[in-house]
């Protein structure tokens, strides 16, 4: 059995050239062959089927989710089928991915596993999970938004379901707005667009005294992957290919390095701090007057309680014609090869207790995210009833997450994609030696060939 080839970029070494576990082995089911149980049908054994879940550890809302989901499900299917976890450390370096890739080189990775929704062609075309189109009824995802299914697919086939989803979005201190007179929108087709956004947080960066300068803006994310996440759109022209093999000529063509500039000038005209990056938001001390960050750091806004009024939210900037792109995207849960034939009907029937209306709406409560199911934003308070207190955030996520979601490049070598844009980037925002259109453009063309060679010694199944 071929595996997939060794990639010459000690970068994508660590997740690609590892992993062929299956070859883009579909389990052996054909697409349309059925092998799941129908709506309302009940999962029935002889014997208590035992399946093991790997999952990243997370903050302490999600990890209570998971652990109150996991004991209520085997409740439900006591004597039938009980779940297991394993947690695993994310970090900023692929530590999970990693340790994903060892083990299903190994053979010793989880019957379900719950993976970043870009990393789903990879994971697939490598074979390390299957398709669960054959385990889910008709119908079942009618109800998640259509990008999330389409993050969910490669190869028009249908690997993984999600709970809930992410965006990026412009938080800012709203007695700091209010005293320089600056109008926050409220509606998407007023959204600031990323001139605008520079301009305003440049009139916002002061020095108190000898105390540190307040910045107007910080970027407020890691220095890894999330870069490349946040700033994808910037790329009006996109960053690679249509089949996503080739970014030279799109990551480092006209529409990037214009994009390079204006993240370099956010850094010498003093709307951002020169480090940028690699901190993440905190709403208790503040580091600046807004900051462009996930939707994750809504749960600051939650611990700040009497405090949490200070606080805004608006949408992620627009193209000068006007037009968002809104990074979206979430994690995932998928069966791997590993699941034994006997086992996967068992594992399905964990993903859909754990994607059901029910679950994706505790899940978005209880951890601050938006839901994957299009009818919870019709349902849940937060998204439909002004009078309550989270409406003004939720129903600016609503909003973007309904008319301008964009996802993150589909590509086998999203590993390496991700890892190189961002270090390009964090260079560009960081470095000392990038105030020029030349430096810029070279550093991007330095990144697209290092992602290009690696994705063409992806063996594509």
């Amino acid at each position: 059995m071929k595996k997939i080839l060794a990639v010459g970029c000690c970068a994508a070494l660590s997740l690609v050239s590892v992993l062929g576990a299956g070859c883009g082995d579909t389990g052996g089911a054909d697409k349309g062959e059925f092998l799941g149980l129908e709506k309302g049908e009940a999962f029935t054994t002889d014997s208590e089927v035992s399946i093991t879940l790997t999952r990243p550890t997370g903050n302490d809302a999600q990890e209570k989710w998971w652990t109150d989901t996991i004991a209520a499900f085997n409740q439900d299917f006591s004597g039938r089928i009980k779940v297991s976890c394993t947690t695993l450390t994310r970090g900023n370096g692929r530590e999970y991915e990693q340790n994903i890739s060892l083990q299903a080189s190994s053979g010793t990775i989880s019957d379900v596993l719950y993976l970043d929704g870009p990393f789903i062609s990879t994971y697939a075309n490598a074979g390390v999970i299957i398709p669960i189109d054959n385990y889910i009824y008709e119908g079942y995802t009618d109800d998640f938004l259509p990008y999330v299914n389409e993050q969910n697919t490669y190869n028009d086939r249908l690997y993984a379901l999600s709970i809930v989803d992410s965006t990026v979005c412009v938080f800012y201190n709203k007695e700091i707005l209010k005293s320089k007179k600056i109008t926050v929108p409220d509606k998407i087709e007023d959204a600031w667009t990323f001139k605008e956004l520079k301009e305003i947080a440049t009139s916002l960066t002061s020095s108190i005294g000898n105390k540190k300068t307040c910045y107007g803006l910080q970027i407020a994310g890691d220095a890894g992957e999330w870069l490349s996440y946040a700033f994808t759109p910037l790329w009006t022209d996109g960053v690679i290919d249509a089949e996503g093999k080739a970014t030279a000529g799109y990551l480092d063509g006209n529409a990037g390095v214009e994009a390079g500039m204006y993240l370099r000038s956010l850094v010498k005209d003093k709307a951002v701090s020169s480090s940028a990056s690699g901190k993440d938001f905190s709403a208790s001390t503040p580091l600046a007057a807004m900051a462009l960050t996930g939707t994750q750091n809504v749960s600051e806004y939650l611990a700040l309680g009497d405090k949490m009024q200070d606080w805004g939210v608006t949408f992620y900037p627009a193209d000068e014609e006007g037009n968002i792109a809104a990074p979206c995207g979430g994690w995932t849960l998928g069966i791997t090869k590993n699941c034994s034939a006997e086992k996967r009907v068992a594992a399905s029937e964990f993903i859909k207790y754990c994607t059901s209306v029910e679950a994706c709406e505790s899940c978005a409560r209880d951890t601050a995210s938006p839901p994957s199911r299009k009818s919870l934003y019709d349902t849940m308070p937060e998204y439909s009833d002004s009078t309550n207190e989270m409406y003004p955030v939720y129903s600016i996520i609503k909003a973007q997450l309904l008319r301008s979601a964009q996802l993150r490049p589909k590509t086998v070598g999203y590993e390496v994609f991700s890892t190189e844009m961002s270090k390009a980037l964090n260079n560009i925002l960081r470095g000392t030696d990038y105030d020029s259109q030349s430096k810029i453009k070279e550093r991007l063309t330095t990144a697209a060939q290092l992602i290009d060679k690696s994705i063409a010694q992806i063996t594509i199944y």
